[in-house]
C-alpha cells in the first residue's frame, strides 16, 4: 500500500521541483557563456542529473493524485 504524503510534504516536493527546474533553465542558458571545457562538462553532467531529479519529483507528485 502506497503512503500518501502530507500536504506540507507535497508542497516541499513541489518547491524542490520548481527549484530544480529553475536551476536547469539557468545552467542551459549560461552554458554558452562558459569557455572552460571542464566546467562545461561539469555543467552538462549537472543538467543531466537535475533532469533525472525532475523526473523523479514529478513521479512522486503523480503518485499522489
Amino acid at each position: 500500500m502506497a503512503k500518501q504524503l502530507a500536504t506540507h510534504e507535497m508542497l516541499e516536493v513541489h518547491e524542490l521541483l520548481t527549484f530544480k527546474t529553475s536551476c536547469v533553465t539557468k545552467a542551459v542558458a549560461m552554458r554558452e557563456l562558459v569557455k572552460d571545457d571542464k566546467l562545461r562538462q561539469i555543467m552538462d553532467e549537472d543538467v543531466q542529473d537535475s533532469i533525472k531529479a525532475i523526473e523523479d519529483l514529478k513521479s512522486i507528485l503523480e503518485k499522489q493524485k
